[in-house]
Formats: structure tokens, sequence, C-alpha cells
């Protein structure tokens, strides 16, 4: 369809930041107004045709506008010149991103459903599937003496490589996973709760006992987490119990989730960052131990880049307190960093360099760096990727 251009239509340039400016305005126009405008055709590769209010204005643009594309335009000035902020429609968030936004509000640690689990392991009076798959669940926990040696495997079980393991479990004739994986087992308590109550009742206020938490974000220096002592459901009804236990199942499922999507929203070509959350058995009870596990890349001008790795965690013991450390490991050096809470912990840890020195060495690795400080690391947020645009003061 042919359209007529006028020889006076008034001239409009789009600017880097998205503006109109209009020379003249054959409307009355405000500060603040809201207006749409459609782009009627392309001129040349930096000229648009575009109708605001039924009339053609010519459009001088840097910025790829297609034919027919509905524009929102704001009115931002109108003394002088008149000038017209084209708004933007917020980009579509993707899968993962939507799955983060789901999972984020409803996560919680798993401290308060392992403190549930402890109290309930003696229980009698529970529907004798759900204890059994309480029972097979605290069983498939590993003890913290069994860390040094299968570290690897309790990563594997953590909940977080789940679905990846069900992908391939069929290639494997170890079926072992499926009865030691943290997320498998807690899916499978999950579902034997809700076949359980055909309608949860709603939990009373005094029931949600959940102090505030913090978000597990990869930047964060692991924190040691609160050790709860099981809790008691003596003199609970069966259907509160398993109310309150499905809510703790569902937290704590939608806390391993969020670490699973940060895993996956790692950008490609970054440097590889995995956050995670051990259950183990210590002498005291049962414990979570955050863990974070970073790559550091080293570029050299005459080498190829080469990576090392670090492994962060932090961990309350009864005997020595709350504790945090880092191991490096550079080739088959190791550097390792521990803070403690207690000043007589710092005393006896750094006695002990010679005695883990010592146990490295049949293993090929040399110690490099044994330095033990008194006082936590405070949480270190990375911020680089924070903006002020949508803050609000």
């Amino acid at each position: 369809m042919a359209i007529d251009m006028p020889n006076n239509m008034p001239m409009v340039r789009l600017e880097p930041m998205q503006e109109l400016k209009l020379t003249k305005a054959s409307t009355e126009l405000y500060v603040g107004q809201i207006l749409k405008t459609v782009v009627v055709k392309a001129l040349s590769e930096n000229q648009v045709l575009i109708n605001i209010n039924g009339q053609n204005i010519n459009a001088r643009t840097s910025h790829h506008i297609d034919p027919g594309e509905l524009l929102q335009v704001k009115v931002v000035k109108t003394e002088g010149e008149t000038i017209l902020q084209i708004l933007r429609s917020p980009p579509q968030l993707n899968l993962l991103n939507t799955a983060l936004m789901h999972t984020l509000p409803q996560q919680a640690s798993p401290t308060y459903f392992l403190a549930s689990l402890a109290g309930l392991a003696s229980a009698s009076n529970l529907p004798p599937a759900i204890n059994q798959q309480i029972q097979h669940l605290l069983a498939s926990i590993s003890s913290l003496s069994q860390l040094p040696q299968h570290l690897s495997q309790a990563i594997s079980y953590s909940g977080i490589f789940w679905e990846n393991a069900l992908v391939n479990w069929r290639k494997t004739s170890s079926q072992e996973f499926l009865t030691r994986d943290f997320k498998g087992q807690c899916l499978k308590l999950f579902e034997l709760i809700n076949g359980q109550l055909a309608v949860i009742p709603r939990l009373p206020a005094k029931a949600n006992y959940y102090e505030p938490d913090a978000f597990p974000l990869p930047s964060i220096i692991p924190q040691p987490q609160r050790n709860l002592s099981p809790i008691s459901y003596s003199g609970q009804t069966v259907e509160h119990i398993l109310s309150v236990l499905r809510e703790q199942t569902g937290q704590t499922l939608a806390r391993v989730e969020t670490n699973q999507l940060l895993h996956l929203l790692n950008p490609k070509g970054e440097p590889y960052s995995l956050v995670l959350e051990l259950p183990v058995h210590t002498l005291k009870g049962l414990e979570v131990i955050p863990l974070k596990i970073e790559e550091q890349r080293k570029k050299s001008a005459l080498t190829a880049s080469q990576s090392n790795w670090s492994i962060s965690f932090a961990i309350h013991l009864s005997n020595l307190g709350d504790i945090q450390a880092k191991i490096k490991l550079n080739e088959t050096a190791l550097d390792i960093q521990i803070n403690a809470e207690k000043k007589e912990t710092v005393t006896y840890l750094a006695e002990q360099q010679p005695v883990f020195a010592n146990l490295l060495e049949p293993l090929g690795l040399s110690l490099n760096l044994w330095n033990v400080d008194f006082g936590l690391l405070t949480e270190e947020v990375d911020i680089s990727n924070l903006h002020l645009l949508d803050i609000k003061i």
C-alpha cells in the first residue's frame, strides 16, 4: 500500500538512549503522557516511518526497528523540543530464571527437616511406609568420619545431580544412587506423605518456627549452620506431624533445586562454581555442611590457560566450635586456610600442620600453606552484577 509522505513531515531522531526527539508536536502533549506508536515501514537503513495519533512521522534511528512493531512511548520533555522515551517491555525470563523465582521463596535450610527426622526416628505412630522411608533416608546419609575418603561420592549423592543420574542410570549396572541420593529419597518421602494426606490441614501459626535463612548465593562465604536438637512431636496427632514434615520436605527440596538452578545458571565460559549442602551424621547428631567448589583460572601469554580448584566449607563441631576452611589445589600442592571461633581451637589446629602434611605424602600431595586464624569470615557478596535501576529509596 502506498503511503503519502508530506514535505512538512516533522523529523524525529531515535537516540542511543531510546528516545524520540520531535522538532514539532502537532498535538498537545504533557510530561508523563503515555502514547503508542506503530512502525509503518523502513525507509532506509537509518530511517523509518512511524505513526503517532494518526500522524506519520519520519524518524532517524541507529537501532533496528521492524515494520509493524508497536512501541509504547512516554513524554519526558515538552519545553523546547519534545522528547518521547521508548518504553521497552522487560525481557522474557528464560525457564531457569522463572524456576528460580519459584523455588527461592519456598526454600529453607535442611536443618529443620533433619531435626524432625531425628525426632521421628523412633516414632511408633506413623504409617509403616513413611516410617520405613524415614529410616531409609537416615541410613543413606554419610557420617562425618567417612567424608575425607568418600567426599566425591557424598557430593554425587547430595541431590544436585539427581536428574543427570536418572538419565544415565541405565548405562550402569549399579543402582546404589537410587537408594542413596538425598533428593531422590526426599522426593519419595514427599510422595508418600501426599498419598497419606488427602486433605492437608492448615498449620497453626506457632508451627512456623523457622528463623530467617540466607539464600545460598554462589558468592557468599559458607557459614556454619545452626545445630538443632531433634524435634519432639510427643502428643501431636499423626496428621499434624505429617503436615509439618510435608512442609519441611518441600522446603528442603526447594533448597536443593535452588542450588541446582544456580549451578545451571553459571554463565558459559565463566569459571566453574558449585554450591551445595551435605547432610552428615556426627557424634552429636545430624549436621548440614555448606560447601562451595570454585575454579580459578590463570592466563599466561606463554602457556595455555590453567585452572586451579578450591573447596570452601563450614561446620560446627561440638568440641572445636564453628570452623570455616578453604582448600586450594595448585597441581599437587595444597594451600589450606582455616578460621575458627575459639582461640583454643586455633592453637590446637596450628599444632596439627605436621600431622596433616604426613597424611598427604602417600597421596603424592604436598602442603604448601597451613594458616589458622581466629575469627570467622563474614559474608562476602559479589555486587558486580547488581544495579541501582530497580532499587527504590
